[in-house]
């Protein structure tokens, strides 16, 4: 009955889903039926996989791998997510591991801890009014954010809060520490850090409810498009794993693409990592339930593996980290397997190019495993470790001769030292001299990823029992470090200003942390141990709290007195200045817009990709963007060279148009010079919102 019960129960919310979708449209209904298919899924994969989180990472890998599978074949339509989400139903016919034995004692402890809470009602009081306290000052940060979402101006998402944000967090931090600390049930310790990396990760998503930073608004501008037409061409060998997921689940649930999009990694980040990590450790070093779950906080010390935006290379970021634990997991305990393989396969397809190193890394990691003799281990440790160096730089090869970029120069890489260490620089928005404490605080910020790698070297080397297998950490952490010194000598990104050409070397670098992490979380059990005093661990415990809090400020744009974040967000304004442009031009799409990142992020936002132009030298946007773009060069000495008529017209001309607008946001330095040369020479101008944006129009 009970097994029936779990085969004809989801049925359901499957049959729900559906008349939601073709009849109801109310995202409430769509949502609320998916959630509940979702609790029964993972409950069922408690009972067949062993525990549920194992049956996410399965749901979630399938959902991306079938989902960009069909999109490549056909495209991702209403139908198509529907059999797609039919199509896990599936998972409901496998059998049950847990035998009627294990059941029977499963049940008779939960019998036996009821009685005993009976008995003793206030055993865990304490236990429950610190998690309690711990929920209410975190659904209070959350309240408080929601309290100031904005849609002007705001670099920095720490200028919407004071001090006091801070002070909460860390009080909550360590209340969370001391939550963990005395629970029996290791369930509570990760709900409760779920909910406080939510509260970390889902800043920004809270307070931009237009959306945050560039790239973000490209990909749902794709996934807008791919919602309406089912597929975007070029069908691109990339990126689609993200993509495809977003419309998926826009299509079931009725939620809009942007709302699951700046919250997706956000969510999948809180409500994965704890239980990943935790039942990694329990694993891979046997450690106390306790310890499982409080080193999972010890992946937030590291600012740039933050989730706060959904972007397909954060959520690769995210695969990855789940990867590398799983696979660590699996050479202790080989039943599990597949969970890595097929989330590897998800991070592929998501961004091939970040994803092939975690792919080599799993092989290597097989290989290993399945080698008979010591000899063969060290051969595929050292083929594995020596592939990972030169891997990227030749995926990035083949990607410029793809796009018609050609092959890379090819530049001795040790005369490219100097190239390479810029990348460990300072920001220049960085004041070099800044008031004593502001200098201490940035201090620690360059000295939370060499701390890091410490306490790596101190849980690698106090780990007794280590094998060839687990050599192969470090050494592709290595590898991955010196492939960003030739990606940073070799190749030259297309449409990428010459000033972001070292992002994705610093992405690469910034990655091969992730091989590190398990070793870090150990190294920190084994420092925490080893104090001699139970007072020195709490010392330590309440400094890790405090870092904590700084490593969460570091996470995020910062514009203080030694900080000079230079960037921007998308406003109201932003958002009116294309509506008027659009409604300007009426059925007439002859035209062109100059304007910084942000208003044609906008433009994105509000028609997609609405129009392009097939010139001589490839198709260009009628936005300026990229940046590395020949409309952003015209815009750009639009800015800095004059506000000369002459800059206009060459725009004009090449895309072979007649009208084209420029766009100046107040404030831009120098937007009052920039305006009043722009008033000379352009045939009329707009003002939006009493000046906040100028748009200047020209005609030939």
């Amino acid at each position: 009955m009970i097994y029936m019960k779990y085969r004809l129960l989801p049925l359901l919310p499957l049959a729900i889903v559906l008349l939601n979708s073709w009849f109801l449209h109310s995202w409430i209904i769509g949502l609320g039926a998916v959630v509940i298919y979702t609790i029964l899924f993972l409950t069922k994969s408690a009972l067949s996989l062993g525990r549920s989180i194992n049956g996410a990472l399965i749901l979630l890998g399938y959902l991306i791998l079938t989902n960009a599978t069909i999109y490549y074949i056909y495209g991702t339509t209403q139908l198509t997510s529907f059999f797609v989400l039919l199509g896990s139903y599936i998972f409901f016919l496998l059998p049950e591991q847990t035998s009627a034995f294990q059941k029977t004692k499963k049940w008779i402890e939960t019998w036996r801890t009821f009685v005993e809470d009976i008995r003793h009602p206030f055993r865990d009081a304490d236990v429950v009014f610190l998690s309690i306290l711990v929920a209410f000052l975190d659904t209070t940060l959350l309240g408080l954010l929601w309290a100031r979402r904005t849609m002007d101006v705001m670099p920095s998402p720490w200028q919407a809060v004071t001090v006091w944000f801070f002070i909460v967090f860390t009080l909550s931090t360590l209340l969370l520490f001391s939550v963990v600390s005395k629970q029996r049930h290791r369930g509570l310790g990760l709900t409760l850090i779920s909910l406080h990396l939510f509260t970390m990760y889902s800043i920004v998503a809270i307070l931009y409810p237009l959306g945050y930073g560039f790239d973000a608004f490209i990909h749902r501008a794709t996934e807008s498009w791919i919602f309406e037409h089912g597929s975007i061409l070029p069908k691109e060998p990339y990126y689609i794993g993200q993509y495809s997921l977003v419309v998926f689940l826009s299509h079931i649930t009725g939620l809009s693409i942007h709302m699951i999009d700046i919250f997706l990694v956000p969510f999948l980040a809180a409500s994965l990592l704890p239980a990943v990590v935790a039942s990694s450790l329990a694993r891979i070093w046997k450690l106390s339930t306790n310890w499982q779950t409080l080193l999972v906080l010890g992946i937030c010390f590291i600012p740039f593996l933050s989730g706060y935006l959904t972007t397909p290379h954060n959520l690769v970021l995210l695969l990855s980290i789940v990867v590398v634990f799983t696979t660590m997991a699996y050479q202790k305990d080989t039943r599990f397997w597949y969970i890595p393989f097929i989330l590897t396969l998800a991070a592929i397809i998501t961004h091939p190019l970040i994803g092939a190193p975690i792919l080599g890394f799993f092989l290597t990691a097989v290989l290993i495993q399945k080698a008979s003799s010591r000899i063969w281990k060290i051969i595929w440790l050292s083929f594995g470790s020596i592939g990972q160096l030169f891997l990227l730089p030749m995926l990035f090869t083949v990607n410029n001769v793809r796009t018609g970029n050609g092959l890379p120069i090819g530049t001795n890489p040790f005369t490219a030292i100097p190239h390479f260490l810029e990348l460990f620089a300072r920001p220049y928005w960085y004041l070099k001299q800044a008031p004593l404490f502001w200098e201490m605080i940035y201090t620690w910020e360059r000295m939370i990823v060499p701390v890091a790698i410490l306490f790596a070297v101190i849980g690698f080397v106090m780990y007794k029992q280590k094998t060839i297998a687990q050599y192969l950490y470090p050494l592709t952490a290595l590898a991955m470090f010196l492939s960003a010194w030739l990606l940073r000598s070799w190749i030259t990104f297309p449409n990428v200003v010459i000033y972001e050409q070292g992002d994705y070397p610093l992405r690469l670098i910034r990655a091969s942390i992730l091989f590190l992490l398990p070793w870090m979380l150990y190294g920190i059990y084994q420092s925490i141990k080893s104090m001699p005093r139970p007072v020195y661990k709490k010392t330590l415990l309440i400094l890790f709290a405090c870092l904590l809090t700084m490593s969460l400020y570091f996470s995020y744009p910062q514009k203080n007195i030694k900080s000079r974040f230079p960037g921007f967000n998308v406003t109201a304004d932003d958002m009116s200045a294309v509506e008027w442009i659009h409604t300007q031009q009426g059925t007439q799409d002859k035209y062109i817009v100059l304007a910084n990142q942000l208003v044609s992020a906008a433009a994105l936002t509000k028609y997609s990709f609405a129009k392009s132009f097939d010139t001589t030298g490839g198709e260009i946007f009628y936005y300026s963007i990229p940046t590395g773009g020949p409309l952003y060069q015209q815009y750009g000495k639009m800015l800095y060279e004059g506000q000369k008529r002459e800059f206009m017209l060459a725009a004009m001309d090449l895309v072979h148009v007649d009208t084209s607008y420029f766009v100046v946001n107040r404030y831009w330095a120098n937007a009052d010079n920039i305006i009043e040369g722009a008033k000379e020479t352009a045939n009329s101008w707009q003002e939006i919102n009493d000046g906040k944006v100028w748009i200047f129009q020209y005609h030939r």
